[in-house]
């Protein structure tokens, strides 16, 4: 089940690089209690009720990959707690959401499609507990894990095949 993270705040709505996809960004912030660091997340809203999850630690220089970045604060599981506390949030604002989040690969990762650090989501995200709101799958030619609405998607292969078309387009 779920562990405590900690407490985050809602920044507010940012409709910078907004299209016909994008529709606007959720932005909170919280602070490591433990390392003192601040980190960002992001909830991208898409059309139909997606929703990208990014986070970063401020503390890095966002020229060279943001998201990419090791914070080296070993503290991984209450930071994901947090942000998946945020995603839960975004969730009570839009009920009707799905989420996905990328893995994205780190100067460690070698060649394969499946990096490190979406390993790392995955399992967490399998051991979250929310299996009554939301079905799990895995891409992992893209380092992708999609959490699909139970009570908003009622064919959930279609909506995969549509994500995959959304993202490989």
């Amino acid at each position: 089940m779920m562990q405590s993270g900690y407490p985050f705040q809602f920044v507010g709505i940012s409709t910078v690089g907004a299209d016909k996809y994008l529709q606007d960004t959720l932005v909170y912030a919280f602070r490591s209690e433990k390392s003192g660091h601040q980190y960002q997340v992001h909830i991208e809203r898409y059309v139909e009720h997606l929703c990208g999850v990014k986070f970063f630690d401020q503390t890095t220089d966002v020229r060279t990959g943001k998201y990419s970045q090791l914070s080296n604060t070993y503290e991984p599981r209450t930071i994901f707690s947090t942000v998946a506390n945020i995603a839960l949030d975004a969730y009570r604002r839009d009920p009707l959401s799905s989420f996905f989040f990328i893995g994205a690969a780190d100067i460690r990762d070698r060649s394969s499609a499946t990096t490190r650090r979406h390993r790392v989501y995955a399992t967490f995200v399998h051991n979250l507990g929310l299996g009554d709101l939301f079905r799990t799958f895995e891409l992992k030619d893209s380092s992708m894990s999609v959490l699909v609405n139970r009570k908003a998607v009622p064919d959930m292969n279609a909506y995969m095949n549509h994500i995959i078309d959304f993202i490989a387009g």
